[in-house]
């Protein structure tokens, strides 16, 4: 499908866990054998192997075994081996040793592991993803695999990723280890798109206690035909590699359940007013709830982080309302960030055919679905002749056709260049890309380009406290690190 881009002014579109290790242990060791050099062209360095004994077989092994029997993922080239010597890999446990090995030291090192792993038949070439942008080269890295549907992500003060899969899993990735997190919720359902969905890391200034929230489809207590969208809490506890989590406390659910398995919203962000945000879909109920304050789907809900309701919200003292609104006429938000530099809370949402938004949330504001949109029913049907009315808001920016935008973040600080500052991402989960959305000083959208096209259905994009960029991708059961390279 070809873009078909309106903006709200119209515009023209242009299309260390172990202090010495070699390269990374187990699942993360995945540096990518992408490489033409066979494995007869490799010669075996006796230095090579000396450096290997010395620095790499406490936690490789004396046989190599983890450069053996998996895909590797960081590169396999000479080049991307002496890269990942050089510079390391925090996430995945990896150190640097460009102040520890010469560039001699690195090179036998280099061809030694390669033979060594080139020499087995169990040897997996599998290479990371390069793409050419419009003014930037990209290399994806997959720093995770194996997942089934990866939902949503955030990271802990010591670096860690948290990741859940909407299948009902938590997992904690640091220093290359991939572990499991017990005491999640036990009335998950896992159905339609319901499941496990969002997860935020929330340190409590106050106490300096932790805290891990989970969003998800919550099973009526009383009747299995109905869910609703469900908040809670457990106490995280991080020391080294052990990670407690729990109990869980229930803090907000989006009355009324309903028998719909679709249109949860879910997405989670803590605002710099110390407020938790949180969106709810309107359950596929859109002429009941989104132009109603009386329930909770169809909204956007601010909280405090114990989940009492603050008292400057909009409706807090208005009797017909749900207190804890803070914008409303939403269909289905899945993609939510703060702006790093205004504070403000942006958010993205399916329309239907058609019609997907950007919003900048104001407090109390309406967005107007299904009053005013520019989608029609899947059928091609007329939702509505209205794109406007007054008291709704129009959106920042819409997409025709609809892309399924999944996930939303900012490009900020980081590696990347002054191109890109500022740069929205936003997932594809209809075409299966993740595009870049360039903004001018009035926030207004001036140029679109599709990235890493075919990856398959972007999930969540999110950005760590050094400005990286990671991506969650359904399908494939991968998240992938965005490093920029020179043009």
């Amino acid at each position: 499908c070809k873009y078909r881009p309106i903006y709200r002014h119209q515009i023209t579109t242009h299309s260390m866990r172990y202090p010495v290790v070699l390269l990374i242990p187990a699942l993360v060791i995945g540096v990518s054998l992408y490489s033409t050099t066979t494995p007869q062209t490799i010669e075996p360095s006796e230095k090579g192997e000396a450096l290997y004994a010395q620095w790499c077989q406490d936690c490789h092994g004396t046989s190599g075994r983890d450069f053996i029997g998996r895909s590797w993922k960081l590169g396999s080239r000479d080049e991307d081996i002496a890269r990942v010597i050089r510079e390391g890999h925090e996430l995945l446990g990896m150190p640097a040793y460009n102040e520890t090995l010469n560039e001699e030291e690195v090179d036998s090192l280099t061809r030694y592991v390669l033979n060594r792993a080139a020499s087995e038949k169990r040897f997996q070439p599998a290479g990371p993803r390069f793409e050419s942008t419009s003014d930037l080269e990209i290399r994806a890295d997959v720093i995770v695999d194996g997942l089934e549907t990866p939902w949503g992500m955030d990271f802990t003060p010591s670096g860690a990723l948290l990741i859940t899969e909407r299948e009902g899993r938590l997992w904690h990735l640091k220093n290359g280890v991939k572990q499991g997190i017990t005491g999640l919720p036990n009335d998950i359902v896992v159905q339609g798109q319901g499941g496990l969905l969002d997860v935020a890391f929330w340190e409590d200034p106050a106490t300096d206690s932790s805290w891990v929230y989970l969003t998800y489809s919550r099973l009526h207590p009383e009747n299995k035909s109905f869910s609703a969208t469900g908040l809670v809490r457990g106490a995280w506890q991080e020391t080294g590699d052990t990670v407690s989590f729990g109990p869980l406390e229930t803090l907000f659910i989006a009355t009324p359940y309903e028998k719909t398995h679709h249109h949860y919203g879910s997405r989670i962000v803590f605002g710099q007013d110390g407020m938790l945000y949180l969106t709810c879909g309107e359950r596929g109920k859109r002429d009941i709830h989104p132009q109603t304050l009386t329930t909770r789907p169809g909204k956007v809900h601010r909280l405090h982080p114990d989940g009492t309701i603050p008292t400057d919200n909009p409706f807090a003292n208005q009797s017909d309302a749900e207190a804890s609104i803070w914008t409303w006429g939403h269909r289905n938000p899945q993609g939510m960030f703060v702006h790093p530099l205004t504070g403000e809370v942006w958010t993205h949402e399916h329309g239907p055919k058609g019609g997907d938004e950007i919003n900048i949330l104001k407090k109390g504001a309406n967005y107007g679905w299904p009053t005013i949109t520019f989608g029609r029913n899947y059928s091609g049907t007329i939702i509505t002749r209205d794109t406007a009315k007054t008291g709704l808001e129009q959106p920042l920016y819409y997409w025709l056709p609809s892309i399924g935008a999944c996930g939303l973040d900012m490009v900020h600080e980081g590696p990347w260049p002054d191109s890109w500052q500022g740069d929205l991402l936003a997932g594809s989960l209809s075409f299966e890309y993740l595009e870049r959305l360039s903004l001018n000083a009035d926030d207004e959208v001036i140029h679109r380009e599709r990235l890493l096209e075919d990856i398959g259905r972007v999930r969540d994009i999110a950005r760590n406290a050094s400005g990286d960029i990671f991506v969650a991708i359904e399908g494939a059961g991968v998240v992938y690190q965005l490093v920029p390279l020179q043009p």
